[in-house]
């Protein structure tokens, strides 16, 4: 897979799938109060979260032009200060309503995007997006999202290989959005980065920007990543030192110092 539009009917196949699971969680959750595992959030603020995101999803796939969340400048913060806004202003914590919602919305999503093609362009946020691309980030949502409830749950909740090969190849056209002005402004550095199974294009880092390009052979680092591996890695739900001893992110080339550097150049979503 490279830089071209994420399969849309692979897109929709886990969202149809994954939705509903999450959707499950929540109404199975004992107490909308009960803390999730490394966040400052409770169970319903999660499912709360979620809700929001999934009914702006749903506005952006029929056509909708506001921005929901403020993407303007994440690595500042603007995106966690708008969630935190959205957050607080939505006063429903009741998890069976929640869910109730959740699925309504996951399903105008999915009926809005069907017979469509992967490269229509709607807006994400402000952004203009590729329709499947704009899918697998919501995509994201629910799977990332899904994880913290189930660890607030003990519940186990496993990563599908190709769902996290989908997110991360729909993620690359945003990928600029989430640069470190401060730490990539006296670093430049190329990557091959090869998602096993999925997505393989070259990220030039430097002068605090990044662009994703096609492979070609002038980098400095190659990365191998494990699919599940970095996306838990990239969205900040674990540290890659796990992985990288375990050979689940490998890194070689000139300059292979540099492989466990690529995320800090990066802020997780």
């Amino acid at each position: 897979m490279d830089t071209a539009a994420v399969d849309l009917a692979a897109v929709r196949a886990a969202l149809q799938r994954v939705a509903p699971n999450v959707a499950g969680l929540v109404r199975s959750a004992p107490d909308a109060g009960a803390p999730v595992p490394g966040s400052d959030w409770t169970v319903g603020d999660v499912a709360a979260h979620l809700v929001i995101g999934a009914e702006a999803y749903a506005g952006y796939a029929t056509g909708a032009t506001n921005a929901v969340f403020d993407v303007s400048d994440i690595a500042g913060g603007s995106l966690t200060r708008s969630s935190a806004a959205l957050l607080d202003a939505e006063r429903e914590r009741d998890l069976p309503g929640l869910a109730d919602r959740m699925e309504s919305a996951a399903t105008a999503v999915l009926q809005a995007s069907e017979g469509r093609g992967a490269d229509d362009i709607v807006l994400w946020n402000g952004q203009p997006i590729g329709l499947s691309a704009m899918l697998g980030i919501g995509l994201a949502e629910f799977l990332l999202h899904g994880r913290d409830l189930a660890k607030a749950l003990s519940q186990p909740w496993p990563i599908e290989p190709g769902d996290a090969r989908l997110v991360l190849a729909s993620a690359l056209p945003v990928l600029p959005l989430l640069v470190d002005p401060v730490t990539t402004a006296h670093a430049p550095a190329r990557y091959d980065l090869r998602v096993r199974g999925g997505a393989h294009v070259v990220l030039a880092i430097g002068d605090g920007t990044l662009r994703v390009g096609p492979p070609d052979s002038s980098v400095d680092c190659h990365v191998s990543a494990d699919p599940v591996a970095l996306l838990l890695v990239a969205y900040g739900r674990t540290s890659q030192w796990g992985p990288i001893l375990t050979g689940k992110l490998v890194a070689w080339g000139r300059k292979p110092w540099l492989g466990p550097k690529l995320v800090s150049y990066l802020v997780a979503p």
